[in-house]
C-alpha cells in the first residue's frame, strides 16, 4: 500500500521532482566518468611514466570525489528540505487521515529511494557512454595514440559511485525522518499561507551593513591583488575570510533596503507588476541570504577553476617545444667544489658522448658576485617574489661565456652573436624581467666586472638555455670568454641533440648516467624533451580534469539550489497569482513578472561571483606573470559556454516548470 501511495505521489509530482532528478543524474554521471579514468589505460599507448601519471590522476579524483560527495550530499538534503516544505499541506492531510509520522516518513523514504534509484541508473548509463568519449580526450591531452577502441565499463567506478551515492541517501533518509517528526499538524496544514520573513531588520542597519560589506570586499580585493595568490600566508587567509564575510553581509543586508530603494523610484515601482515582483523577490532574498552566499562562493570556485585550471594546462603543454629546445640536458648544481669539468669527466669514464649526439655543447654558469637587486627594480623583484619563497633580491645573477652562448644558439638554429671586450649581452626567458631588460638596453646601462666597465649590447635575447619545465632563464648576462679565465662555474650542464631517434637517445643517455654513477658514486640529473612532453601532458590532464570536475559539480549544485528554491516559491505563491488573474491582470504580464523574478534571483549571486572571479583570476595571473604569459581568452569563452548551457538551462527549466505549476494549481483551484 505504501509503495502504491509513493508511486502515485511521484507520478503526480513529477514536475516537482524534475530538477531534483536531473541534478542527481548529472551528479552520478560526473562521479562515474571521473572515477573511471584509470580503466581507459588499456586503450592508450602509454609509457611507464604516463601510466603512473594516470594512476595519480585516478587517486586524486577519488580524493576530490569525497569533497564532491559532500557537496552533492548538501544539495540532496537541501533539495529534500524544499520538497518537504512544498508538500506540507499534503503531509498534513496524511496525518489528518490517521497516519502517524513514522508512516509519513516511510512514504517519503520510498519516494526518495524510487527517484534516487532511477536517477542512479540513468546517470550511470549516461556516465558509461560519456566515459568512452573521454578516452579520446585523454589521448589528446596526453598526446598519445589510441591502440584500439574497446567499450570499457569500470566496475570499480560503479562500486565507488554506489557506495558514495548510498551513503548520501542514508543521510537523506535520516534527515527526512527527523524533519517530519518535528512538524506540528497546524504548521503542515497552513504551511503554504505565509511568506518567510526575517524580523527586526531595520532599513538603517541594512544600509550600514551593505556599505560595510562593500568596504570589507574592497579590503579583501586589495589584499589579494597586492600580495598575489600565494597560499598559506596571513594576507591570503585574511582575503578569503574577509571576502566570505563581505559576501554574506552583502546578501544579508540587500533585502533590508532593496524594496525601499525601489519604492523610492515610484515611476518604476508602480509600472506593470514591478511592485509584485519586488515584494516577492525581497521576501525570497530575506529568507535565503545564507544559501545565496554559498551559491555565490560556489560560482566563484566554478569560474576560477575553469579559467585558471584549463589555462595552466594549456600553458604547460603548449610551450614544451620552447622550454625544452634540446633533446636532453644533463646538469649538476653547486660545482665549485667538484674540481672537474662535467663533459670532460664523462669522457674520462669512457662514455661516448660523441657517438650519442650529433650536437653537444657545454653550458657553464658563473657567479660573479652580482645580485638581482643590483640590476633589477624593486617592482620587478616584488613580482618575482609572488612566485617563490626565496629572497629574490639576494639571488645571484648568472654569467655565461660568449662561446657557450653561440654554441647554444647554433643548436637552436639561431644566428651567433659577437661582443667587444667592453660589451655584455642580456638573455632571458621570463616575462618578469622584460621591463628591466628593455630599460637597461635603452639606457646603455654600464656594468663593472673585475674592475672593467662594460656597456650593454643590443638587442637582448629571449633564449631558453636549458631544458626545463617552464621558462627558467630570469636573467643571464653574457660576457666575453676572457672574463672567465681561471674561474670555476657555479653550475655545469651540457645540452644534447641525438644522432638517432629520441627514444633510442633517451635510453642510451639514461644508461650512461647510470653507469657514471656506478663508476664514480656521483649522480647527475638529466632532463629530456620526451620527459617534458610526458610530464606536461600529464599535468595538463590532471589540471584540466580536476578543473572541469569540480567546476561542473559546483555549477550544477548552484543552479539546482536556485531552481529548487524558485520552484518551491512558485508553488507556495499559487494563490497570489490566482488573485492577479481575478483582478484582471493579463496572462502575458504574469508570465513576464515570473520571468523577471526568477531572472533577477539567478543573476544576483552570479553577478557578484563574476566580480569576485575577475579579482581572483587577476591575482593568479599576477602571481604567475613572472613565469609564463597566461591567455585566458579562450577559457573565458568556454566558461561562458558552460554558464549559458548549464546555468541558463536550469534557469529556463525553472521558468517553464514554475509557469506550469502556477497554471496547473490555479486550474485545480478553479475546479474545486
Amino acid at each position: 500500500m505504501y509503495f502504491k501511495i509513493a508511486l502515485g505521489n511521484v507520478r503526480r509530482s513529477i514536475r516537482d521532482y524534475g530538477v531534483y532528478f536531473l541534478t542527481l543524474t548529472f551528479g552520478v554521471c560526473l562521479f562515474y566518468v571521473f572515477n573511471s579514468i584509470q580503466s581507459q589505460s588499456v586503450m592508450l599507448a602509454l609509457s611507464q611514466s604516463q601510466a603512473k601519471m594516470l594512476v595519480l590522476l585516478n587517486n586524486l579524483m577519488q580524493i576530490f570525489s569525497v569533497f564532491v560527495c559532500i557537496v552533492l550530499g548538501f544539495l540532496i538534503v537541501y533539495a529534500n528540505n524544499f520538497l518537504i516544505r512544498r508538500r506540507k499541506k499534503e503531509l498534513g492531510l496524511y496525518l489528518v487521515m490517521g497516519m502517524n509520522k513514522g508512516t509519513v516518513a516511510r512514504i517519503l523514504m520510498i519516494e526518495t529511494v524510487m527517484i534516487g534509484l532511477l536517477a542512479f541508473a540513468v546517470g550511470l548509463g549516461l556516465g558509461i557512454l560519456v566515459s568512452q568519449a573521454l578516452t579520446v580526450v585523454t589521448a589528446n591531452l596526453f598526446m598519445v595514440q589510441l591502440k584500439a577502441f574497446e567499450f570499457i565499463v569500470s566496475f570499480k567506478a560503479i562500486l565507488l559511485s554506489a557506495l558514495f551515492f548510498g551513503g548520501m541517501y542514508l543521510i537523506v533518509l535520516i534527515f527526512n525522518s527527523v524533519v517530519v517528526s518535528r512538524y506540528k499538524l497546524i504548521d503542515l496544514l497552513q504551511g503554504d499561507r505565509h511568506n518567510e520573513t526575517l524580523k527586526l531588520r531595520s532599513i538603517g542597519l541594512s544600509v550600514v551593513l551593505f556599505i560595510a560589506s562593500l568596504i570589507i570586499l574592497g579590503c579583501a580585493y586589495a589584499l589579494i591583488l597586492d600580495n598575489g595568490f600565494v597560499m598559506f600566508t596571513l594576507e591570503f587567509t585574511a582575503s578569503i575570510v574577509l571576502g566570505s564575510i563581505g559576501t554574506f553581509l552583502f546578501f544579508f543586508s540587500l533585502s533590508g533596503f532593496l524594496l525601499k530603494f525601489v519604492q523610492s523610484r515610484k515611476s518604476f515601482y508602480y509600472r506593470n507588476l514591478n511592485m509584485f515582483v519586488m515584494r516577492q523577490l525581497n521576501s525570497r532574498i530575506n529568507s535565503a541570504f545564507v544559501s545565496m552566499t554559498i551559491i555565490c562562493i560556489m560560482l566563484l570556485l566554478t569560474i576560477g577553476a575553469l579559467c585558471t585550471g584549463l589555462s595552466f594546462g594549456q600553458v604547460l603543454a603548449g610551450d614544451v617545444e620552447k622550454t625544452s629546445p634540446y633533446d636532453a640536458t644533463v646538469y649538476v648544481y653547486d660545482t665549485q667544489s667538484l674540481g672537474f669539468h662535467l663533459t670532460e669527466d664523462f669522457r674520462s669514464q669512457g662514455l661516448d658522448l660523441d657517438g650519442l649526439a650529433r650536437e653537444a655543447a657545454d653550458l657553464d654558469l658563473y657567479d660573479l658576485a652580482v645580485k638581482i637587486k643590483d640590476f633589477s627594480s624593486p617592482e620587478v623583484i616584488a613580482t618575482m617574489q609572488n612566485s617563490t619563497s626565496h629572497d629574490v633580491g639576494e639571488m645571484a645573477i648568472d654569467f655565461l661565456p660568449l662561446s657557450q652562448l653561440n654554441a647554444a644558439l647554433t643548436m637552436q638554429s639561431k644566428p651567433e652573436v659577437t661582443l667587444a671586450e667592453n660589451e655584455y649581452l642580456i638573455t632571458y626567458s621570463m616575462n618578469a624581467a622584460e621591463s628591466d631588460i628593455f630599460k637597461a638596453v635603452k639606457e646603455h646601462r654600464e656594468l663593472t666586472i673585475d674592475g672593467k666597465t662594460l656597456t650593454v649590447s643590443q638587442p637582448a635575447l629571449f633564449l631558453q638555455l636549458q631544458n626545463f619545465s617552464a621558462y627558467g632563464n630570469f636573467l643571464t648576462i653574457v660576457l666575453p670568454d676572457s672574463f672567465f679565465i681561471n674561474k670555476i662555474p657555479a653550475s655545469q650542464s651540457f645540452n644534447l641533440n641525438y644522432n638517432g631517434s629520441a627514444e633510442e637517445g633517451d635510453a642510451r643517455l639514461n644508461e650512461m648516467i647510470k653507469a657514471y654513477g656506478q663508476q664514480t658514486g656521483f649522480a647527475y640529473n638529466g632532463v629530456t624533451r620526451a620527459e617534458m612532453y610526458e610530464a606536461s601532458g600529464g599535468m595538463k590532464l590532471i589540471l584540466s580534469y580536476i578543473a572541469v570536475y569540480l567546476g561542473l559539480v559546483f555549477l550544477i549544485a548552484s543552479a539546482a539550489i536556485l531552481a529548487l528554491q524558485q520552484l518551491s516559491e512558485s508553488a507556495d505563491n499559487v494563490h497570489r497569482y490566482a488573485l492577479l488573474r481575478k483582478i484582471g491582470v493579463e496572462e502575458k504580464m504574469i508570465r513576464r513578472s515570473l520571468f523577471t523574478q526568477i531572472a533577477i534571483y539567478f543573476l544576483f549571486p552570479l553577478a557578484l561571483a563574476i566580480v569576485h572571479s575577475i579579482v581572483g583570476v587577476s591575482a593568479v595571473i599576477q602571481s604567475l606573470v613572472a613565469l609564463v604569459k597566461i591567455d585566458i581568452g579562450s577559457q573565458v569563452l568556454l566558461v561562458g559556454g558552460f554558464l549559458a548551457l548549464i546555468y541558463g538551462g536550469y534557469f529556463l527549466i525553472t521558468y517553464t516548470s514554475s509557469l506550469s505549476v502556477i497554471r496547473d494549481r490555479v486550474q485545480a483551484r478553479r475546479l474545486e
